[in-house]
This record gives structure tokens, sequence and C-alpha cells, in this order.
């Protein structure tokens, strides 16, 4: 049997959740999978967790900080705006002396952006998918999940190609992806897409994720 391809998507929370879930579904059957976390560079909650199942192998593919927290913090990604990237070219020279040159910005933000930068996270994924490549053609796993994978795409961290012919080549081995911005192309190849929505969330209240609940 064919590997199937499920996508969660959308813009509602408890992506990576349901990712996860069919994980330890699996490992309640003796059945390896591993998750590939793009974009992720933290041990959060669920991590720790799933790091003692010696059925779920967890990795991640990203800088300390997630690409789009320092997105929203600088003005370039705004809800239904254009994607600007975080690069550390942006920051290059002084600031001037009314205050003015965006790149003062950058001061508040010094002992992080390097390390969360669009070229970190870059490096990251790049290592992310070659790992991807690797276990794919290993059949190591029975599920292979690519958390964040969507976004990775949106980012232009990895090539939609590239995830593409990652799929083409699963064989027997499932596959889940997840992130917002599921692209048409990869939609159309998957077996079972779900998307979430979000009809309210205490973060536009808050501005902050709260530990244990959120990560």
């Amino acid at each position: 049997m064919q590997g199937k391809v499920i996508i969660y998507t959308g813009n509602g929370e408890g992506k990576t959740s349901a990712a996860i879930g069919h994980a330890i579904r699996f490992s309640g059957y003796g059945k390896k999978s591993a998750t590939l976390h793009f974009m992720k560079g933290r041990k959060t909650g669920e991590f720790k967790f799933l790091d003692k199942n010696k059925l779920i192998d967890s990795h991640l593919f990203g800088p300390p900080f997630f690409l789009m927290t320092f997105q929203a913090t600088l003005g370039g990604w705004i809800k239904g705006g254009k994607i600007e990237y975080v690069s550390l070219n942006s920051f290059t020279g002084k600031k001037n002396g009314n205050g003015n040159n965006k790149k003062v910005v950058a001061d508040k933000l010094a002992n992080n952006l390097k390390s969360c930068s669009f070229e970190a996270h870059q490096k990251k994924a790049k290592k992310g998918m070659e790992f991807a490549n690797k276990i794919i053609n290993e059949k190591k796993y029975k599920l292979v999940i690519l958390d964040e994978i969507l976004y990775a795409i949106k980012f232009k961290l990895v090539k939609e190609d590239d995830v593409i012919s990652l799929i083409e080549k699963r064989k027997n081995v499932h596959m889940i992806l997840t992130g917002r911005f599921a692209p048409e192309r990869i939609v159309q190849m998957s077996d079972l897409v779900t998307y979430l929505e979000e009809g309210k969330h205490y973060f536009y209240d808050d501005r902050k994720a709260h530990p244990s609940l959120d990560y």
C-alpha cells in the first residue's frame, strides 16, 4: 500500500498537536515514527515528552526562535500583508542621530537576531530536507511528520518542488505535513486535508504565548 499523505493547515491552532497525535497512535502499535520540526529550535513540552518515547524520534531543524516572532516584531509580516524576510543584510550600518533610521530596531534584538535570521532558518531548513530525504530512502519509519514544512515553503526556506519530490518517493511511508499556506499542488497530491480555522484566540489580548499551554 502506498503511504498516505495527510495535511493539517489553516489559521487555527492544533496543527502540530494533531500530527503528534498520529505519532502517539503509531507508537501504541509498536511502530516507529519520526517528527522533523522545521523553523523550531526550542525543546517544547511535547518535544521533551516524546523524546522519552523510544518509538518516536523528534528532530529540531530551526533556530531557537520562530521566524514569525521577528517578522511581527519588525513589522515585516502583518496579517494579510506582504512577507518581508528578516535578514542580517537589512541591519548593516549605523543608526542616524535623530533615531529615524529603521536599523535602530535591531539594537533591541541584537542578542537574538543573528540566531533567528532568515539565513539561519534557511541553513537549518536545508539540513532538515537532507535528513528527510535520508530517512525516506532508508524506510526506517512507517510515519514521517514534517512539522511546519508548509510554513517553510511559504517563507522560501525550502522549495516547493523539493517537498513534492520527497512526497513522490515515499512509497509505503505515511507522511504528515503541517503549517499554514498549504500550496495547491501539495493539497492535490494529498489523501486527507484538514483546515483548522481560528474562531477566537487569547493571543491578541495577552500578546504572549503561555508555557505548557502553547509550547
